[in-house]
């Protein structure tokens, strides 16, 4: 799995070749740092090869609510520095990001069960609730809980091959999708997990969300040079940005792209559909 620090070299060579998105990068820079810098611990109480490999043969990802393990502090601190950092670059969020910040802090004794409750559902329900903006407490949540499972992804990855899971979700935690490639010699798709960075295969010609299979509602727009396309389904209007490493020059980091290719998020949520 690649590393922080070679996130981190590339997003700044991303900022050098393309200085409109320099701020945007620099967000995201700052919290793979905060993320670097915490003290995650090992993330999942140990699972036996055995064990490993029986989940993912019915279909369960290795990482389950039941068997995070976090530390409490350390993940608190990082959705407050996370919260920050956003608030520093998007001004225009300082008002429900303070209210998010308040609403973390009366709930602190509560943390770890609403980390969990995040991986289960994929979404803060209980802070939603109240009124807190959804898409802020996701992204809060999201990037606070990857420095606790990318150790996960780094040690089972060897367990994980095609033969026991080529499925929709992540095999490690459970979670979607927020990027797809397409292989340098083979073509092959492989996705990009969300929350924890790992990558998996899965067939071309489906959508990685509701499995829908008929050509007829699946579409891509590829972008000029070819290098990029946003896959999208109409069934489920949900979409998938795409990097053809065939097309691509030079080595690209998938942690990365999902960074880089921030436009083509705009150009499809404006265009009805939703992210994955």
């Amino acid at each position: 799995m690649v590393s922080y620090d070679e996130i981190l070299e590339a997003l700044r060579k991303g900022a050098e070749e393309q200085p409109q998105l320099a701020e945007t990068i620099d967000l995201y820079a700052k919290i793979v740092e905060a993320q670097a810098a915490t003290a995650a611990g090992e993330g999942v109480s140990s699972l036996e090869r055995k064990e490993a490999v029986a989940r993912l043969s019915q279909g369960e990802p290795l990482l389950s609510p039941e068997t995070l393990r976090i530390d409490p502090k350390a993940f608190a601190d990082l959705c407050s520095r996370v919260g920050f950092t956003l608030a520093q670059c998007r001004r225009e969020l300082v008002k429900p990001l303070a209210r998010i910040h308040a609403w973390l802090r009366e709930h602190t004794d509560e943390i770890e069960q609403l980390a969990k409750d995040y991986l289960r559902e994929g979404h803060v329900r209980r802070g939603e609730e109240t009124g807190l903006e959804s898409n802020l407490l996701s992204f809060i949540f999201n990037n606070s809980l990857r420095p606790f499972l990318r150790p996960v992804a780094e040690e089972y990855s060897e367990v994980i091959n095609d033969s026991l899971w080529y499925r929709e979700r992540c095999p490690i935690c459970g979670g979607e999708p927020d990027l797809a490639a397409l292989e340098r010699n083979s073509g092959r798709r492989r996705l990009l997990c969300s929350r924890c960075d790992f990558e998996w295969g899965y067939v071309r010609v489906a959508c990685p969300f509701c499995r829908n299979a008929e050509p007829a509602t699946l579409g891509y727009y590829p972008s000029d040079d070819r290098v990029y396309r946003l896959s999208v389904c109409d069934r489920c209007q949900r979409y998938l940005k795409t990097i053809d490493l065939r097309e691509a020059k030079g080595e690209r980091l998938l942690p990365v792209e999902r960074v880089l290719t921030i436009g083509m998020d705009f150009a499809a949520q404006k265009a009805g559909y939703k992210a994955g």
